[in-house]
């Protein structure tokens, strides 16, 4: 009976105290549940994009059946294992000054599969009519509504009239834009025998993993008569993470210890400034005979309350906050993990943050409360009379008395202005115009020998084909070069030289070898000046150019080991590799170099050799320009496009990208990864100015007594606001001076490491003046506040009253 009764002493006792000290009680539960939603809202949004995507590309379809009859189409859907299927078919790729069309058909079914988005209106059913993105009519500066008139040309040369049916909704930077056609157009075009590519995705496949559903897929397609080499796989699909990826897990873990840290280091200051205020209740406790193991559980029975309230409180928001952030990726099983996951992360993190303070309180003896209070106030009394008494020495002597606490407040404020310094200057340095060159390559325009014709043409004579005959007639002849030359704000024009050319290996997948058309590479061809001039991305052999012509020398550049991934070859030095050549024969070129990081602006360019050696390759080409590179200063970049944009009317078989255009798709992603960093160091701001709200105000509380002595004997009520100033100002100083070295150079080694990444192009570090200053500027808002709310607070109770008080 009389153990339930210590027992029930102890809830009461740990009830009482926290009824008497509400203010440390509300900035903890704010903090324990800031922390607790701040965690789960973090993981929920994180794996809530994954889940997204992956529902999204699950919608989709897995392979492709490539040039299939209506009838085999017709055959194929009738197949129970087919959930889905649509058909779709490329026509042609014009060129319309600044931008291009992808003018295609596709069935209703096929946009679905293939996640077109959203259509205002119909879907395209006479001859005339099309659909077309909202995008496209927007560039045109035509309403985004169906029913106009457009004049195209849809890859037949004569510009006809065409009616929109329908418009596809969403954004599009890229500006190549979709013109859907309807199937009567496909029936009159190829005379009522068109062939489609049918979009497929199989009955229960979803818990499938990539292997099994490839074999699911190579099995339906022989048991239908379809030849492997029709058979074509859904890049997206296949790249389908899991629902809890360990990258993101990672990515998660790391953010929730910066944020444990964070709130363990306020609960710990919290705690620790209410037991030192506290000592002497301990003491008396003590007195009338409170075991240390009592104190103990006093102590750690209010931190469980607090964190009961807490938890649960910031778990719910949390969720609500993760569903409405990512409603698409809600999954209650991942959702539920993660509840019960922070709920332990958190209660942990509030346990062990009170752990030190525990013992504080419990090692409290009744004469050490009593000794530790007579011989701070002789040590003051001492100190006093050697210093001036002025409202700043007043400050410094009590910012340094207890100087544990000073420090840890200090290195709570100063980790939270570390971590916002680091976030904001590595969004400051992120660069949207490096990332745009480091992915383009050189010069701010390229002029580029087409590849191929939407997949029309070369359907028939194959890509490599296609190159070399276009090539025969190479339109990036001398004519052109000069013409670019002249254009205002061109300071030099970059020509790259090569060829496309059929591929054998000495080692090659199973799949390579029954598909050697898709062996089809671009062979890049340097002259003796460029070899010397790129020898810096050398990693093994050599770059001579005379030593790579005498002995028909090729460099591989694979860092990625993208064609060992897909085609089964990893190149070492003195490999033999096999070419073919324009007249049916092959050249063998030896592996004599290794390159890596060389970003030209070429797509895929796996392989260089010498200028010299193209001839080798194609017997009827003499002109092997590939690409012209326009290089120009930034502020020309405008005139330049304008320029190159008024006459590529007239250049046929010509491709033409801009920088400008990925700029503005890299601004368009930056901004969209920006805005949960920001909210990230908004939170992580958050944190710090409440450790220092908290902090200024139990100094308030607890010092009434103090504060009604000094008045006592003579300080005013300004020398208490200056007082009360300065040591809010020491605070606030302190922070700062944390954060703008530490932080500075943290933030300098985040910025160079992820520079030497290259993950975001060249990331040159940027200090970020304005989310400091705006920190700077709360910061000292606050330290202006607090001093009215203090000297308001403390003209609430008479003199006698805050003297009496204990």
């Amino acid at each position: 009976m009389l153990k339930n009764l210590n027992a029930g002493i102890i809830r009461r006792l740990a009830a009482n105290s926290l009824k008497s000290d509400k203010k440390r009680n509300l900035f903890l539960i704010i903090t324990i549940a800031f922390s607790a939603c701040l965690m789960l809202t973090l993981s929920l949004k994180i794996l809530g994009e994954n889940t997204k995507v992956n529902r999204y590309m699950r919608g989709r379809y897995q392979t492709v059946f490539n040039d299939l009859s209506e009838q085999e189409i017709r055959e194929l859907r009738e197949r129970p294992e087919v959930e889905a299927s649509g058909r779709k078919k490329g026509l042609c790729t014009p060129r319309i000054k600044d931008y291009t069309l992808n003018v295609e058909y596709a069935d209703q079914s096929a946009a679905s599969l293939l996640t077109y988005g959203n259509i205002t209106g119909s879907w395209p059913e006479a001859e005339e009519e099309v659909a077309v993105e909202e995008a496209y009519l927007e560039h045109l500066g035509l309403p985004a509504v169906p029913g106009q008139i457009l004049p195209l040309d849809l890859g037949d040369g004569s510009v006809r009239d065409y009616t929109v049916s329908g418009v596809l909704m969403g954004e599009n930077e890229t500006r190549v834009y979709k013109v859907i056609v309807s199937e009567a157009y496909m029936q009159a075009v190829f005379d009522g025998n068109p062939r489609y590519d049918m979009y497929i995705r199989l009955k229960d496949t979803e818990n499938d993993n990539m292997e099994i559903l490839k074999d699911k897929v190579r099995a339906f397609a022989a048991a239908n008569g379809v030849a492997e080499n029709k058979v074509f796989y859904s890049s997206t699909y296949f790249s389908l993470g899991e629902d809890l990826p360990i990258e993101k897990i990672l990515a998660i873990l790391f953010c929730c210890v910066l944020i444990v840290i964070a709130t363990s280091l306020v609960i710990y200051s919290l705690f620790y400034i209410s037991v030192i205020a506290k000592t002497q209740e301990y003491g008396r406790l003590r007195v009338i005979g409170t075991t240390k193991k009592q104190i103990r559980r006093l102590v750690r029975k209010e931190g469980m309350f607090l964190s009961g309230i807490a938890i649960p409180a910031g778990l719910v928001l949390g969720c609500i906050l993760g569903f409405l952030l990512v409603p698409e990726g809600w999954k209650w099983s991942i959702s539920l993990l993660f509840v019960i996951v922070i709920g332990v992360i958190t209660e942990a993190a509030v346990m062990i943050s009170i752990r030190t303070p525990v013992k504080i309180a419990s090692s409290v003896s009744p004469v050490e409360a009593v000794r530790i209070s007579a011989a701070e106030e002789n040590r003051k009394t001492g100190k006093r009379k050697r210093r001036k008494m002025t409202p700043l020495n007043l400050a410094i002597l009590n910012f340094s008395r207890n100087k544990r606490k000073a420090v840890l407040t200090l290195t709570s404020l100063g980790f939270t202005g570390i971590l916002l310094m680091c976030a904001a200057a590595y969004l400051s340095s992120v660069d949207a115009d490096a990332m745009s060159r480091s992915g383009f390559g050189l010069g701010c325009a390229h002029l580029e020998l087409e590849q191929s014709d939407a997949g029309s043409s070369t359907d028939e004579e194959g890509r490599t084909d296609y190159y070399t005959r276009i090539q025969q007639n190479n339109p990036l002849d001398e004519k052109l070069l000069e013409a670019v030359k002249q254009i205002d704000g061109v300071t030099d024009v970059l020509i790259f030289k090569g060829c496309k050319s059929d591929m054998i290996f000495p080692e090659m997948s199973d799949y390579a070898r029954a598909n050697p058309e898709e062996l089809s590479f671009r062979n890049i061809g340097l002259t003796r000046e460029q070899m010397e001039a790129y020898s810096g991305y050398l990693t093994e052999g050599t770059m001579d150019y005379d030593t790579l012509v005498q002995n028909n020398g090729i460099l591989i550049a694979d860092s990625d080991n993208l064609i060992g991934r897909y085609y089964g070859y990893t190149a070492k030095l003195g490999d033999r590799i096999q070419i073919k050549t324009d007249s049916g024969d092959t050249v063998e070129f030896q592996v004599m170099g290794v390159l890596r990081g060389l970003r030209l602006g070429i797509d895929v360019p796996f392989f260089y050799m010498p200028d010299a050696c193209l001839p080798l390759l194609k017997s009827t080409v003499t002109n092997f320009n590939t690409h012209f590179m326009l290089v120009g200063d930034q502020e020309n970049e405008e005139k330049i496009e304008e320029a190159v944009i008024g006459q590529m009317e007239e250049w046929n078989d010509v491709e033409i990208t801009f920088l400008s255009d990925l700029r503005r798709q890299m601004i368009v992603m930056l901004d969209q990864m920006k805005l949960p960093l920001y909210g990230l160091v908004g939170f992580i701001a958050i944190f710090g100015l409440l450790n220092l709200i908290n902090t200024l105000l139990t100094n308030v509380v607890t010092r009434r007594q103090e504060f009604g002595i000094l008045q006592s004997v003579g300080m005013s009520g300004k020398q208490l606001s200056a007082m009360l100033k300065a040591e809010c100002f020491l605070y606030v100083s302190g922070t700062l001076f944390l954060t703008l070295t530490l932080g500075t150079l943290a933030a300098w080694i985040l910025c160079r490491v992820f520079d030497q990444l290259g993950t975001f192009g060249k990331l040159v570090f940027h200090f970020p003046f304005l989310p400091i200053f705006i920190f700077t500027a709360l910061l000292l808002v606050i330290q202006v506040f607090f001093s009215l709310w203090a000297v308001n607070y403390c003209g609430k109770e008479s003199l006698v009253q805050r003297i009496k008080t204990e």
